[in-house]
């Protein structure tokens, strides 16, 4: 299966947002064409910016953009071969990537490892609380994978804010930020109507900050 031209294209400025101007050094996994890393690197924020992308032919744009890429499986790939050392990284970016890894659990827990001793891991992950799953789950028994979005049929595993959360704790992270992201009008008058209270519904993403617990 080819990557999504709309998922490989997107600068994602909300996650940008979550990160300090400096010399950073950022790993961004799923780094897709390095269009989140080149603004990075453009406004300040990076001095150093490594990807790690799946696929070859965007792995192969995102090279004249950012310092480094790594292109392949890093679940499957020999760890001790990358080049990445413990403890080098202020930041993490894993931008809708946890859903589609085989065991997220053990991954972050080795992206953890890969952060200095202060640094941050960045997350959103597709809630799959929404009401476009949730009331087809109830009400007609549907549970039906599609082309893109949270029902995305590469998604292999599937989040709320609750286990999302625990998933990141468990990890070695202090949860610093959980911002529920919504693209839809729709969510976003839902969300105003109910003051918030409802926002595990409405909500299409949810995007969470940890920092790395100091032992």
């Amino acid at each position: 299966m080819g990557y999504s031209q709309l998922y490989y294209k997107c600068q994602r400025p909300e996650l940008i947002q979550h990160i300090k101007p400096g010399n950073n050094r950022i790993l961004d996994v799923g780094c897709a064409e390095g269009m989140l890393g080149e603004s990075l690197k453009q406004h300040g924020m990076a001095s150093e910016l490594v990807g790690i992308e799946l696929f070859p032919d965007a792995a192969k744009v995102a090279e004249r953009r950012l310092d480094r890429v790594i292109c392949g499986d890093f679940e499957t790939m020999e760890r001790k071969e990358l080049g990445l050392e413990p403890e080098s990284f202020d930041y993490i970016i894993c931008g809708d990537v946890l859903e589609h890894l085989r065991d997220p659990w053990s991954g972050l827990s080795w992206l953890v490892s890969l952060l200095k001793r202060d640094g941050r891991i960045i997350a959103s992950v597709p809630n799959v609380r929404h009401w476009s799953v949730s009331i087809p789950l109830l009400i007609g028994g549907r549970w039906e994978y599609r082309e893109q979005g949270i029902l995305d049929c590469t998604h292999l595993r599937f989040f709320t804010r609750q286990s999302a959360l625990k998933m990141l704790r468990n990890a070695g992270l202090d949860i610093e930020a959980c911002q529920p992201l919504m693209h839809r009008r729709l969510d976003k008058l839902g969300s105003k109507l109910t003051l918030g209270a409802l926002n595990g519904l409405f909500c299409f993403q949810w995007l969470i900050v940890g920092q790395k617990k100091n032992l």
